[in-house]
């Protein structure tokens, strides 16, 4: 029963830890890199136009390369997740993936998702937690690629996943039903707390600023592999029941 609770509950950690990755993805992406976004693309999509509206396409210039990462991972890490297995193709017999609830595919866009996040919070450290120019340019490329593999994991993981890196229908379903929000309640609380934690490094430590997002994005990969495959809850009451015996033909004078 301990096992199977903390699996439960390592799973259960797994989606705040990854909401908490992109709030701190998105606040450094705001704050330090041009007032762009590297998970919301909505808002990218709004900066583009407010940029060529305004007869000003060199603000543009961020929002584009913000979209253009997003996009091409999104396309690349959903068609990798369809080719090698996601929560509804590579199930077994418990209908859940060989991590738990993910499938091969996913946990894999997590890994690079990791291993991108954790190169740019060197490369941050690097530029004292002030980059700029060129490098700036790069880094919201690589945020941008990290956020859809993120989005496109979530999205092949079907039932078991959930949206971590856009919220605007997550807090409208919770402001509508409060009393069934508790799982997208807590992946908001996790989006502002690492929102939070990023702005707040940032300001007093910046060459740290970076760290948030690799550790919690780490965090949620260690909690989907940790977790194993379901079990299902033995019940107390069923015991096994005996073969049933085979039909046995009658006897009788056998057929000439």
């Amino acid at each position: 029963m301990p096992k199977r609770r903390a699996a439960r509950h390592a799973r259960a950690a797994v989606l705040p830890l990854l909401a908490a990755a992109a709030g701190a993805v998105d606040a450094l992406a705001f704050i330090a890199l041009g007032h762009v976004f590297a998970g919301v693309m909505t808002g990218n999509l709004i900066l583009l136009a407010i940029g060529l509206g305004s007869g000003s396409p060199g603000d543009a210039a961020y929002p584009l390369v913000a979209l253009t990462g997003f996009a091409l991972s999104v396309v690349a890490a959903g068609r990798f997740c369809r080719t090698h297995g996601s929560a509804r193709t590579d199930v077994t017999s418990a209908g859940e993936g060989p991590g738990g609830h993910w499938g091969r595919g996913v946990l894999v866009c997590l890994m690079a998702e990791v291993a991108l996040l954790a190169a740019v919070g060197v490369a941050w450290a690097d530029a004292g937690g002030h980059p700029d120019g060129a490098g700036r340019a790069a880094l919201i490329a690589v945020l941008s690629v990290a956020m859809g593999l993120q989005t496109a994991a979530m999205f092949a993981a079907g039932p078991s996943g959930a949206p971590t890196t856009y919220f605007t229908g997550t807090l409208s379903a919770l402001l509508t039903n409060p009393s069934g929000g508790r799982p997208a309640g807590s992946r908001l609380a996790a989006l502002l707390a690492g929102a939070v934690g990023a702005a707040a490094l940032r300001t007093w430590a910046p060459a740290w600023a970076a760290l948030p997002p690799p550790v919690c994005a780490a965090g949620a990969l260690a909690c989907a592999l940790s977790a194993g495959p379901h079990e299902p809850e033995p019940s107390a009451q069923s015991e096994p029941k005996p073969p049933t015996p085979k039909p046995s033909r009658p006897s009788g004078p056998e057929e000439p």
